[in-house]
């Protein structure tokens, strides 16, 4: 049985026992709103109706095991068509996974923001650097429509262009607009599979591979996660690259998915906020027509013993600390532990087999609910004006 199918069953399934409280909240109309906001919840409403939405998810392992995304996609896909397989890695990393790609890799060098902290990273974290005659296959893992391609890429004056050739044959230079080892941005056509070879390239990287059908309709929904990451992490990305690529991009929906390891980091709040603060700023200035969403930090326990187990003892203050940013700087919010059944929830989930004994991580079943419920939410908001 296919996982669309699969998926298909399960709402079915979903449907008959979701509670009917809606986990996406909305800021209230305030005076105090700064001028150049738009109520947030527009601009996914117009592209709800047009059948033609981008969402990016950026966050942390919930994200980088691309299942809770995943089924959020398939659904989103099944109501307004498959816009798209969407962001791929540069390459595939250790505990990382995305849905829709797989990779074979020949020589190159995959680095990542959480582990190697100096170098010049795009955004989404991760970069991945050639060899000398490195080759690179990236596969759809299911048939797509020949995608528009846009890859950040790197190059240094002596740099030789990447070769690419795709699915039908056909041959793609792959080059930075100029080699002054800033990220730049190329775009072509092509169908998947795609190889790309390198010569003699000591200073090119290639970040983000981001990929939609050439029609542009229907949704496309990319999850950029890192395990363990933290959102003040993203100081390790080139703040000027990440935000001109977020710019060339212009998702419809940007979602913040952080705050477990915050939570468990024990991290002072007050500076958890300005951070979020200060992202969210960015994004708005990058990608002024993008709404934004803040996933609140679902449930999650430090032990499992007893009647409700012990949560990480800044998780409540974190979540409220979440909220109260979405009602001050107007962004929506999912209430991930709602949606889970609010508080002492996670012990159940575990019992149900839909979380994992860690009291953190969820099972493929567990993400499979929350990724639709998440996905409904999105779509209730079809007709919020």
């Amino acid at each position: 049985m296919s996982f669309r199918k699969q998926l298909s069953i399960f709402s079915c399934i979903l449907l008959l026992t979701a509670c009917s409280v809606d986990p996406i909240q909305q800021p209230k109309q305030s005076h105090s709103r700064k001028p150049h906001q738009e109520e947030p919840v527009n601009q996914v409403t117009k592209a709800l109706q047009n059948k033609q939405i981008n969402i990016v998810q950026l966050g942390d392992s919930h994200t980088a095991a691309d299942y809770m995304t995943e089924v959020a996609r398939v659904r989103l896909q099944q109501e307004l068509g498959n816009g798209g397989a969407g962001w791929a890695m540069p390459t595939q990393f250790p505990g990382m996974r995305l849905a829709r790609f797989s990779y074979s890799n020949q020589g190159w060098r995959a680095i990542s923001s959480r582990t190697e902290e100096n170098q010049d990273y795009s955004l989404g974290g991760l970069i991945a650097v050639p060899s000398v005659g490195a080759k690179l296959t990236i596969k759809t893992r299911d048939p797509e429509a020949e995608q528009t391609v846009i890859v950040s890429i790197r190059q240094g004056a002596d740099d030789d262009p990447l070769n690419i050739v795709d699915a039908n044959g056909r041959h793609i230079v792959l080059s930075a607009k100029r080699k002054d080892n800033q990220w730049h941005f190329s775009r072509f056509n092509a169908q998947f599979p795609i190889t790309i070879s390198a010569g003699m390239n000591f200073h090119t990287a290639i970040g983000g591979i981001w990929t939609r059908n050439s029609n542009h309709q229907g949704a496309v929904f990319s999850a950029l996660g890192i395990n363990g990451y933290q959102l003040n992490q993203w100081n390790r990305w080139n703040t000027q690259a990440w935000q001109n690529e977020l710019n060339v991009i212009a998702p419809d929906l940007v979602i913040l998915a952080y705050g477990t390891n915050e939570a468990y980091n024990n991290m002072d709040i007050e500076s958890v906020r300005q951070t979020l603060v200060t992202v969210i700023n960015q994004i708005r200035s990058a990608s002024p027509k993008s709404s934004i969403m803040i996933l609140g930090a679902p449930e999650s326990l430090k032990n499992t013993a007893g009647p409700c187990g012990t949560r990480p003892p800044k998780l409540t203050e974190l979540q409220n600390m979440q909220r109260e940013v979405a009602a001050t700087e107007n962004t929506l919010y999912w209430d991930w532990q709602a949606a889970m059944g609010g508080e002492c929830s996670m012990k159940s989930w575990i019992s149900q087999g839909l979380a994992r004994n860690d009291g953190v991580h969820f099972t493929p079943s567990g993400y499979q609910r929350l990724g639709l419920a998440l996905a409904d939410n999105i779509l209730a908001m079809k007709n919020k004006h």
